[in-house]
């Protein structure tokens, strides 16, 4: 997917949606190498959620998380604003 970097970043939050989803930590590191890979990223994991920090611009970035998360080794997670 392009998009490539804008220049900002943007903040993405993806929640555990099942107790047996996938832990926290291994879902993280396969959403980072789901996402394009020019695109600075940095994460923020505690057990349900992980908060990404992409170098992209906000549509792009939660098109990409989204398409991430179709993956069916992410199954379970979700884009949190999807949730609250």
């Amino acid at each position: 997917m392009s998009g490539g970097n804008s220049g900002s970043e943007v903040e993405v939050r993806v929640v555990r949606l099942a107790a047996n989803s996938p832990a926290a930590p291994l879902t993280m590191i396969r959403l980072l190498a789901l996402l394009p890979p020019d695109w600075p990223c940095s994460a923020r994991v505690s057990a349900d959620r992980i908060t990404l920090r992409v170098g992209a611009g906000p549509d792009a970035a939660r098109a990409a998380v989204t398409g991430a998360l179709r993956d069916r080794a992410l199954r379970g997670w979700s884009l949190a604003d999807a949730h609250e």
